[in-house]
Formats: structure tokens, C-alpha cells, sequence
């Protein structure tokens, strides 16, 4: 399995973080991304603090630093492997939630389940065309794939399918409300199978977050999931 997990609190600056990483060509990309990202960006956060405040970037530019600082350190390191990330980060009563690839993040709602991360797939418009424009080309039989090799169009890491694969991600921010009770992130072997309102669903009716964690991993095997799988539950109704 080439799957890495990290769990980050900081107390005393109401920071949480959960984060997913789906490696790819072997596990190293994975496991650095887990061990360098959030540390990253909570050294740029700190040092923003000692600015002027008109001078401070906000913490989507500096989470999307941390990224490339990460990517760089993989492919300085000499590492040839690749990882998908999904992170969710809680400050104070705001989510950061960032994504590269196909890992996903979704959180509940009151209507259902709201996706918040997007997939970076080569068959997307905008991203052939980035692709393309670089030099690359997008080819598979049934599965598109960059150079022919990665189903994904973004990731860390992957040194020998830059500059086509970016490690670039979409991030987005909100307000955390009373009816965002669970999180859930999970790579493509939950998504391959479930949709976002069954996973959400069942998350709500287990005894604890791990046992819904359990239960969705055993319902994606049983739906014939046959990648790598890794889900985190978060359960926010204490917290909010």
C-alpha cells in the first residue's frame, strides 16, 4: 500500500488539520508529503505573523506554497515516485480544504453532502490544454493518462512526468456551520465505487468516526473496490 496519513493540532492557534496522500510508483512521495506539508505551511504561517499586517498573505497563498516547497524537496531528493493529497484544514471557525488529484474531500450538509475538492483529470478541458500546451500529450485505452502513464493530471512529486504534471492545487475556504457535522476524506477506491451521500450517510449512523471510517472502507471492498483505500471521518458536532 502506498497510502500516507497525517493528523496536526496546534492548540493554541485553533488549527486542525486531516490530510490524505495516494501515492503512486512508490510509497516515498507519499510518506514525504505527510511528514513535510502541514509543517511547511505552519512555518510560513508563523513567519507571516512577524509582518506588517498589510503585508501578510493570507493562508490559501501560503498553503499553495507549501505545496511547491514540498514538490521541490521530492524531486531535489531524487525521488521518482508521485502522490495525490487532499488536506482539511480547521482555523478557529473556518475549513482550508486543498486537493491534488483524485483524493477527495467532502463534508455534510443539510441538503446532503457537498464535494470540495475537484478532481484533476486529464481528460478535463483545461487541463489537456495545459498539457498539451507544455508539450505533453494525453493517450490510454479507456483511461486517459498523461504521457500515457498517470490517470491524474496534478500530484508531488512524479519527476519524470514534469512539467505535465503540476503539483498546483484547488483550494477553497468557508465558514464552518452548524450543519457541517462529519468531514470525510478518501482516496479513489472509496470514490471509484461510492457516491458522496453513502459515504455521508453512513459516517451518520455509525457509533464513532473510526467505525464509520470501518464501514465505509468494508462497503467500497464489498462493491468490488479493488485500488488502494483510505478514508478519515471527522466528526464536527462538538466542535461547532
Amino acid at each position: 500500500m502506498e497510502d500516507s496519513h497525517a493528523i496536526w493540532q496546534v492548540p493554541e492557534k485553533m488549527f486542525f488539520s486531516a490530510e490524505i496522500y495516494d501515492g503512486h510508483g512508490g510509497k516515498r512521495a507519499a510518506q514525504i508529503a505527510a511528514e513535510m506539508l502541514t509543517p511547511c505551511f505552519l512555518k510560513l504561517w508563523e513567519g507571516e505573523a512577524e509582518k506588517p499586517l498589510k503585508k501578510r498573505r493570507g493562508e490559501a497563498e501560503l498553503l499553495r506554497q507549501a505545496y511547491t516547497d514540498v514538490d521541490d524537496h521530492i524531486l531535489n531528493a531524487g525521488v521518482k515516485s508521485g502522490t495525490t493529497s487532499a488536506t482539511f484544514y480547521v482555523i478557529d471557525k473556518r475549513y482550508i480544504v486543498s486537493n491534488a488529484g483524485d483524493t477527495r474531500v467532502i463534508i455534510g450538509t443539510k441538503a446532503g453532502a457537498d464535494l470540495l475538492t475537484l478532481d484533476h483529470k486529464p481528460s478535463l478541458s483545461e487541463e489537456r490544454s495545459r498539457i498539451e500546451k507544455s508539450g505533453g500529450f494525453i493517450s490510454g485505452y479507456g483511461t486517459p493518462r498523461v504521457q500515457g502513464v498517470l490517470a491524474v493530471s496534478r500530484a508531488l512529486g512524479d519527476a519524470g512526468l514534469k512539467p505535465f504534471v503540476i503539483s498546483d492545487p484547488r483550494i477553497v475556504e468557508g465558514l464552518l456551520e452548524k450543519d457541517n457535522d462529519f468531514v470525510i476524506l478518501a482516496c479513489d477506491g472509496i470514490w471509484d465505487v461510492l457516491i458522496p451521500q453513502e459515504v455521508i450517510d453512513i459516517a451518520r449512523s455509525a457509533e464513532s468516526p473510526q467505525e464509520g471510517a470501518r464501514q465505509i472502507k468494508d462497503r467500497a471492498l464489498d462493491y468490488g473496490s479493488t485500488d488502494n483505500i483510505s478514508v478519515i471521518v471527522i466528526d464536527l458536532r462538538d466542535y461547532l
